[in-house]
């Protein structure tokens, strides 16, 4: 049997119970962590609380080899792939799971708190006035590849006065993770580029970094101000608001200092900007 199991997200903390337990009498464990960061949870952490060997596997193992490997072991034993957040929020655990189907392999999915999780708990925003999730992916300059696609996310999510989460780039493999600064100055490259009137430099964001974690920062600001600011270490999310309800500037007002008014006039801004397509 394969067994996808989520982590959650800062450290030890955050492991269900009943994963621990199901760690415990696995005949195989792996551990990848190039799809999301966990600031204090890795392999050798999982070794110590488990008392288990734990083996890492990389992008290429289970992507370009569409864990053959894994998923032979699975066949005949209990094989356990342990991700940080929520499994199947990564793409390509599903594809995971679509090949074990297909080979008759039993599966189970197990989850834990996410990536989306951390950030309402974080903000106090309201999940329902979010609309879609987009990443914020490193460009490619020689190629001429832009992430363009998240642009088109904010402009649709605030036309119809929702939240954008956008999540930011991790190479793992590289030792790369974007920061808010750098996000900042590429969604406003970005609308250089397209010239649609979405971002400017006056547009508001809220950074969290290191959500749920004892050193968790919100930051609400503008993108001119995320691009000059040290947000400290990873992992980091943006969120470009639609309409902020006022139960959510309350919160954002009392429990991370953002001064009311600026939140009030960005709802003005945003009212204006997408009159004729506001569905809140």
């Amino acid at each position: 049997m394969l067994v996808l199991a989520g982590l959650g997200l800062y450290s030890t903390r955050d492991i269900p119970l009943g994963v621990l337990e199901l760690l415990r009498r696995a005949d195989v464990i792996y551990f990848e962590g190039y799809t999301s960061l966990a600031p204090f949870l890795n392999r050798e952490t999982i070794e110590r609380l488990c008392g288990r060997e734990v083996k890492e596997v990389k992008r290429e193992d289970l992507e370009e080899r569409s864990a053959r490997e894994l998923l032979a072991e699975a066949a005949e034993k209990l094989v356990v792939l342990l991700t940080v957040g929520n499994p199947l929020l990564a793409t390509t655990h599903a594809a995971i799971v679509l090949e074990a189907k297909r080979r008759g392999v039993p599966f189970l999915v197990l989850p834990s708190a996410s990536v989306i999780d951390g950030i309402i708990c974080a903000t106090g925003l309201h999940i329902y006035r979010f609309g879609r999730v987009t990443t914020l992916v490193f460009p490619d300059e020689e190629k001429g590849f832009y992430p363009l696609s998240t642009y088109y996310a904010i402009k649709s999510n605030m036309s119809r006065g929702l939240h954008t989460l956008v999540l930011l780039d991790i190479k793992a493999e590289e030792g790369r993770y974007m920061n808010p600064g750098y996000a900042a100055q590429l969604l406003l490259r970005l609308e250089s580029m397209l010239s649609e009137g979405v971002l400017d430099e006056n547009t508001l964001a809220i950074v969290v970094a290191r959500a749920t974690a004892p050193d968790q920062e919100v930051k609400v600001c503008t993108l001119g101000e995320a691009a000059q600011e040290d947000f400290g270490q990873p992992p980091f999310s943006v969120i470009i608001p639609g309409l902020l309800h006022a139960t959510e500037i309350e919160y954002l007002q009392h429990v991370h200092g953002a001064p009311p008014e600026v939140m009030v006039r960005w709802n003005e801004r945003v009212r204006k900007r997408f009159s004729n397509t506001l569905e809140v």
